[in-house]
């Protein structure tokens, strides 16, 4: 970059330090108008030299002359020979500047960082010239350090902010370039400043800047400028507002409006409105209880002092919300002034009840606390102008309800045994059942009945029922309003009495056996108590004494002193519940118009809030009751855990029983048949010694009795063996199978015990009874398909067996020697041991078996698989159950005040709206 480009200076004043500046010392060496310069200046040169004169001024003017002219090599050239003190060493920072334009800039700065002088303008030239060479090597961390010294040490030299500024803004430093505007804002007041400064702020370059860095800044301008002060303030408020030295920013306001003493006596434009957001932006911020308790007290009352006209009231409202939950952090001064300025405001704007009911039920969804369709209800209902909701009171619930039969029909008994009833005039017969946690509507009384378990079903406590149908008794838009507890000995905490704030009016029935007695009385105080807006409407049976109008007219006048002197303005008609009159009924019917017509919004604001009460107070008592009944399940769960764990123990020992009992006898079943086999079978064989006689054909004796002793044991096998093993395979499944059956009927007693306490059908512990089909179908096959192979009995090569052999060839051939042969045969016959034959046959028939057996441990775990398996997976999700709510239940209990301190600031929210609408209804008390 050309330092004569950019950052150029703009001196005018021509002073002598500032013609070194701009190099023109030269022109008070010549004519003014000189047109030859170089040659005027050469003229002096040589006379000063004839002289003997001190040369250093004129070459000094001719290194000036040359500069200007490109000619920087002769102006070095020329300023080397000056060795004036006073231009010595102007003329070193001179020729480091034609260093600078031959582009030798690392020379130049060797040269520039070598000047020693004392002339403070020269040194601010040489930072600024060091500067721009810094820029056009690329070294922005060293330009950044020239010019911050500079800005330091002379702040006041020509363009040496200016440059500072473009520097940082080119840089993107907002933090030095706050820094250089704050600073020359307090050194010079200068307004050129004090825009830059608000322009850097509204442009969000503050965000992170420790918002004590502009104190004085502020105290400055509130002194100085009101107009700048305001809009700084707005700019810092703006930028600061979401980040994180949000409330460091507060805090620092709070502190500034104590120590300047901010008060009204500027007409404040922006700054209450600022005040008046960052209230409703903490309060529904996600901020905690404890971070607002530290700023939002000194900032309503700043608030409320700087306010006027309906925000002043709003900000009163909330200074005294504030003092009631916190009082210790107000003056009574203070509170005092809250509520005259309360008392005094026009038009005090206010939050409705219904957007902050709202918040509050969506608030409550996100935590999971519930859709709490019944307040919404209520809510809504008493959001609507066009319906008068009236309360049938006094009398006992059967006598209300008949009643109400009177004008609703069999409608009236719906769900006598309902919390709440309501019946309004409607275009279609429609039901809808209202709780806390469902909204469902059915199209008639049958339906909802019969979904309801009958007439006489029992409903929750917070069960509101409400039938729509064209009622000809009923006006349009007179909804009958009836609440079971009340008269009986429930208290008013009751969660029925929620609708109680719907009435906007009461119809007390008197008892005609005994109108008005002690409990009426206390009813009827009660209820006065409870909605002292609500007009009372006493209706009177006739009684005997009453014969003529004349008597009837004392009696009434006799029971309305009676009942207005507990409700003043309480009107008593005479009227027979079971059976008006057509005159009665009319006049009822008269009645209830007038009362459609007289809706009172002030009422129903106060019941809207007065709902939004119990609604915060259901919240706090739901998560005490939900963490109580979560800590309790957790407890029951882990027990349950416990029942599961030991109960898949339990089965696992069965298994194993089992599987032992059944090896054990299949093994014994198999041990015995091979007993008898050890036993029969050389008996057998040697039983083959009758069928030797002299007639054998010695010679083929031992083949002809190996054939035979084959085919006998063939015979006894599929005759008399297989038989007794199949009656022992079926006897030993049976008998497995009764283990099994009593298996299965354990289990099952074992999961309709656990299903009981889970209270679901969670477990169905099934055995797998097929593997006994199995069984059968194996040992079926295996007796079945048992096939003896030829066993080698009679030609084995054993000595005896050789020597009968050779002998019966040698001998056969001679008569006298065939009885000597056959009893020798039929000796050894029966002297052989069969052993080895009786093992060769047993190995045949039951090492299928053996096989068999060495499954029986697979197929017993098989027969418990399902059940055990169901075991282990309902644990398994058991305890993730339990870790899950453990965990919710630490948190919980760790950070209670996630879910208490929203609850507490829309309590204090609330009691602003109450002291709102007291103000507008101006009946305020202090």
């Amino acid at each position: 970059m050309n330092m004569h480009g950019k950052y150029t200076s703009q001196v005018i004043d021509m002073g002598f330090e500032q013609q070194l500046v701009h190099k023109t010392f030269y022109e008070t060496l010549v004519e003014a108008g000189e047109r030859d310069v170089v040659s005027a200046l050469g003229e002096m040169f040589f006379a000063a030299h004839r002289d003997g004169a001190d040369l250093s001024s004129i070459r000094f003017a001719q290194g000036e002359v040359y500069f200007h002219r490109r000619d920087y090599e002769a102006a070095i050239f020329k300023w080397e020979q000056v060795h004036r003190d006073d231009l010595r060493p102007w003329a070193q920072k001179n020729i480091a500047d034609s260093c600078y334009e031959l582009g030798r800039l690392e020379l130049a700065e060797e040269l520039y960082r070598s000047i020693e002088t004392e002339s403070e303008t020269l040194q601010a030239e040489i930072m600024l010239r060091l500067f721009s060479l810094y820029r056009e090597l690329g070294e922005n961390a060293k330009a950044d350090d020239m010019i911050k010294r500079g800005v330091s040490r002379y702040p006041d030299y020509p363009n040496m902010t200016e440059w500072a500024r473009a520097f940082f803004e080119e840089q993107g430093d907002w933090e030095s370039a706050l820094e250089l505007a704050l600073g020359e804002t307090l050194r010079t007041s200068a307004r050129r400043w004090v825009d830059i400064l608000i322009g850097y702020v509204e442009q969000g370059h503050a965000r992170t800047m420790a918002p004590e860095r502009f104190s004085r800044c502020l105290a400055l301008l509130y002194e100085t400028d009101r107009v700048k002060f305001e809009r700084l303030v707005q700019a810092l408020w703006n930028g600061y507002r979401d980040g994180d030295l949000y409330f460091s920013w507060l805090a620092e306001w709070n502190r500034l409006y104590e120590e300047l003493a901010i008060g009204r006596d500027y007409d404040w434009k922006r700054i209450p409105s600022l005040l008046g957001e960052a209230y409703a932006g903490l309060m529904k911020g996600p901020y905690r209880l404890k971070e607002l308790v530290e700023v939002v007290p000194p900032l309503v009352k700043s608030w409320m002092s700087l306010a006027d006209g309906p925000e002043a009231a709003e900000a009163a409202a909330a200074l005294l919300a504030w003092s009631e939950k916190f009082p210790e952090a107000f003056q009574e001064e203070t509170i005092n002034d809250a509520a005259k300025r309360l008392v005094h405001a026009k038009r005090p704007a206010r939050e409705t009840g219904v957007s902050l009911f709202d918040e509050i039920a969506d608030w409550a969804e996100e935590q999971r606390a519930g859709s709490h369709f019944r307040f919404r209800w209520v809510v809504r209902q008493l959001s609507d102008s066009r319906t008068h909701y009236v309360l049938v009171a006094g009398a006992s619930r059967h006598e209300r309800l008949a009643f109400l039969r009177t004008l609703v029909g069999e409608a009236a008994l719906a769900a006598p045994s309902a919390p709440v009833l309501a019946w309004r005039n409607g275009g279609e017969m429609e039901v809808a059942k209202i709780s806390d946690d469902q909204f469902t509507v059915f199209s008639s009384i049958d339906e909802f009945q019969q979904a309801a378990g009958g007439r006489a079903s029992r409903f929750p406590d917070d069960a509101v029922i409400e039938c729509a149908a064209p009622f000809s008794l009923v006006p349009q838009g007179i909804v009958l309003l009836d609440i079971g507890p009340l008269g009986g000995r429930a208290s008013f905490d009751h969660e029925a009495f929620v609708s109680l704030s719907l009435a906007d009016s009461v119809l007390f029935l008197l008892n005609g056996e005994d109108p008005l007695s002690s409990a009426d009385e206390q009813l009827l105080l009660r209820l006065h108590e409870r909605a002292p807006h609500a007009p009372m409407y006493v209706l009177l049976p006739p009684g005997d004494g009453m014969v003529d109008e004349e008597e009837t007219a004392r009696m009434v006048e006799e029971v309305e002193a009676h009942v207005r002197a507990i409700v003043p303005e309480a009107r008593v008609i005479v009227y027979s519940p079971h059976a008006p009159s057509r005159k009665q009924q009319q006049a009822l019917i008269g009645l209830l118009e007038e009362m459609r017509r007289c809706v009172s919004p002030i009422r129903r604001e106060e019941a809207i809030l007065t709902t939004i009460g119990r609604f915060i107070a259901h919240l706090f008592r739901q998560r005490a009751e939900a963490e109580s009944r979560l800590a309790e399940l957790v407890v029951w769960k882990r027990e349950m855990a416990a029942k599961l764990s030991g109960a898949i123990h339990q089965l696992g020992d069965l298994q194993e029983e089992k599987t032992v009992k059944a090896a054990k006898s299949f093994h014994t079943v198999l041990a015995d048949m091979r007993g008898e086999l050890l036993t029969a079978i050389p008996d057998l064989l040697r039983n083959m010694a009758e069928l030797v006689s002299e007639d054998s054909d010695f010679s083929r004796l031992p083949l002809e009795l190996n054939d035979k002793a084959n085919e006998r044991l063939r015979a006894y096998l599929n005759e008399e063996v297989l038989p007794k093993l199949r009656r022992a395979m079926e006897q030993w499944i049976a008998a497995t199978e009764d283990e099994f059956n009593e298996c299965q009927a354990f289990l099952r007693e074992m999961g309709e015990g656990f299903n009981a306490m889970f209270g679901e059908e969670r477990l169905k512990l099934e055995c797998e009874f097929r593997i006994l089909a199995d069984w059968r179908r194996d040992t079926d096959r295996l007796i079945s398909g048992a096939q003896m192979e030829k066993v080698n009995i009679f030609l084995r090569r054993t000595p005896s067996q050789l020597l009968l052999k050779g002998a019966g060839k040698l001998l056969g051939a001679f008569a006298q020697n065939k009885a000597m042969l056959a009893q020798k045969y039929k000796q050894f016959i029966q002297t052989q041991d069969y052993a080895e034959a009786a093992e060769a046959v047993i190995e045949q028939l039951l090492l299928p078996f053996e096989w068999f057996a060495k499954s029986l441990e697979r197929d017993v775990a098989q027969f418990f698989h399902a059940p055990l398996t169901e075991l282990k997976e309902t644990l398994k999700q058991l305890e993730l159950e339990i870790a899950a709510q453990e965990g919710e239940l630490k948190h919980m209990r760790k950070n209670p005040e996630a879910y208490r301190d929203p609850l507490v600031l829309f309590g204090i929210r609330l009691r602003q709206c109450e002291q709102l609408a007291q103000a507008a209804a101006a009946t305020i008390h202090v």
